[in-house]
């Protein structure tokens, strides 16, 4: 290959990686811990003990529906590891959801609001890049960074391939700084390069989809999307008004274990209610096929006589252009394969963050200037320009900060939920609060001393979880405001304490690497050799 080739592409793969390299490790990092939002959820969620409410979801649905006849849509929530009873849910787009179960006596009782869902948060700044601003806004510049990012990945292969088979495994320890974090970040680029070019086309295809429809809506489908979803349309008779001549919950279940063979329902979305074309959404586990939605499925179902309506949703079934959809969103949830793919994903998305944080920290090093010495006499220190040393340290402090941030705001919402006005808030402020004190220390410091404090503040926040899980138990015994917090160890669970717990072992390992090698005195000072950080943009 011509060296100018090569030339070119790194620089193409250079600019793309630095426009978008800090936003990708906020999204990668909060994707990671995504892959268990549920388990997040319960985790940091307070709630009291629903004392004597009712199993039976079939008396519960009869009951809602005779009482609620004006709903047009309800969910009908089943028990779960994280749901000790059965709730029925309704309410209008954008408010908060109304929702009852039923007491022993058989009748319907209300639930209070739910608290925040820490795991739709950590969710949420997945898709947004850590953006303070609404989804909307941000997910069509995370879809345009996305297309950047499949972009270097292109590139980056083409650089490597004249030097692939010599410095693929290859990982030099030493006084080259450089040469080590362009190691590092070859190995965990290629080592996970299948896994990349899925997550930056499926992405821009989710973030991007609105425009991609619209565009379709002008020019494939003239007659508009809408005619062509109703074409996948089953055959179906009217359904019945009443509710009471539909199929029980149960049953329903059966119906839908029945099309899909080890389909295990966790909730009942009641679509069309008081209309001829009612129908029933049922959400529920499948660790075979690939699935809509992160953990779940749906099988499309006519109420009243369990026939099903539509498969474009259903696992392993629907047309090829069905199939096709559902992979982009399997494959970038993870949403197959159960407990050891998500815990695969969540080990991928953290080495998804590093690669992008070693990209950027190779771009700073290549930036970095020696000052000559006469001839004779002792090296100089390491000068850096202006705006490489405020790109070192917004580096640090944006990757380090969405590190510290993200469990700090799951522990806050733990500890206040139970008392806070708006545990949403508590969530958000204590999130950016963290995440801009860590820039701003960056600043103050810069990049080279702050590394080792950093990454400690990173290591103590990923520490709490688990220890906070350990202290509720005592405290409960205490004080009785903290019941509310006590939860029994489920598996799910343990996957947060046990991974929380792995990665601020990890981070404070690292932390006592920087403080070790962080320089001494002022930075301009000679120094013999040069030093660095493993977790910082250090020098060569």
């Amino acid at each position: 290959m011509k060296a100018a080739t090569v030339r070119n592409y790194l620089s193409v793969h250079t600019w793309t990686g630095i426009l978008a390299g800090m936003l990708l490790f906020i999204a990668f990092y909060a994707g990671a811990l995504s892959m268990f939002s549920p388990e997040i959820t319960h985790w940091a969620r307070a709630e009291p003990e629903r004392s004597g409410a009712s199993q039976d979801a079939d008396a519960l649905a009869a009951a809602f529906f005779q009482a609620h006849p004006e709903v047009e849509r309800a969910t009908l929530v089943l028990a779960s590891e994280s749901n000790a009873a059965p709730y029925m849910r309704w309410g209008r787009r954008g408010q908060t959801p109304q929702r009852v179960e039923l007491d022993g006596q058989g009748q319907l009782r209300p639930l209070p609001a739910p608290a925040a869902e820490a795991g739709q948060f950590v969710d949420h700044m997945h898709r947004k890049g850590g953006l303070p601003m609404p989804r909307d806004t941000a997910e069509p510049v995370i879809g345009i960074v996305s297309m950047l990012y499949a972009l270097a990945l292109i590139s980056g292969v083409v650089v490597l391939l004249p030097s692939l088979v010599k410095d693929l495994f290859v990982v030099r320890f030493g006084r080259n700084v450089k040469r080590l974090w362009l190691d590092l970040h070859n190995l965990l680029g290629i080592a996970s390069l299948p896994f990349h070019v899925v997550m930056a086309l499926s992405a821009a295809v989710f973030c991007l989809h609105d425009w991609i429809y619209d565009a379709q809506g002008r020019w494939v489908y003239p007659q508009g999307l809408r005619a062509i979803e109703a074409q996948a349309q089953l055959p179906r008779m009217p359904v019945p008004l009443d509710p009471t001549a539909w199929r029980t919950p149960t049953l329903l279940a059966a119906d839908a274990a029945g099309i899909v063979p080890g389909f295990a329902a966790t909730a009942l979305d009641y679509r069309g209610l008081g209309t001829p074309k009612a129908s029933v959404f049922l959400a529920g586990t499948e660790d075979v096929h690939f699935k809509r939605r992160p953990r779940e499925g749906f099988v499309v179902l006519d109420p009243a006589s369990g026939t099903q309506l539509q498969d474009g949703m259903t696992p392993g079934q629907g047309s090829a252009k069905a199939r096709t959809l559902v992979s982009f969103f399997s494959l970038h949830f993870g949403s197959y394969g159960g407990e050891p793919v998500r815990v695969l994903y969540a080990v991928l998305g953290v080495m998804g963050a590093m690669l992008f944080y070693t990209g950027n920290v190779l771009w700073i090093e290549s930036r970095s200037k020696r000052l000559r010495a006469p001839a004779g006499s002792q090296p100089s220190g390491v000068e850096q320009p202006r705006h490489v040393r405020c790109i070192a340290a917004l580096n640090l402090g944006v990757c380090l900060g969405c590190v510290a941030g993200l469990p700090a705001a799951l522990v806050a919402a733990r500890w206040l939920s139970a008392t806070a006005p708006d545990p949403d808030r508590v969530l958000q402020g204590t999130y950016y609060a963290v995440f801009a004190a860590c820039i701003g220390y960056a600043f103050a410091r810069g990049a080279q001393r702050a590394a080792a404090g950093l990454l400690a503040a990173a290591a103590l926040a990923t520490a709490l979880i688990p220890l906070t899980s350990l202290a509720m138990p005592l405290l409960a015994q205490a004080w009785p405001w903290a019941q509310a917090l006590d939860k029994p160890y489920a598996r799910g669970l343990l996957f947060v304490d046990g991974l929380s717990a792995a990665g601020a072992a990890l981070l404070a390992w690292m932390s006592w690497k920087a403080h070790g090698r962080r320089p001494r005195g002022p930075l301009q000072q000679p120094s013999k050799s040069p030093v660095s950080s493993s977790a910082s943009a250090q020098h060569e």
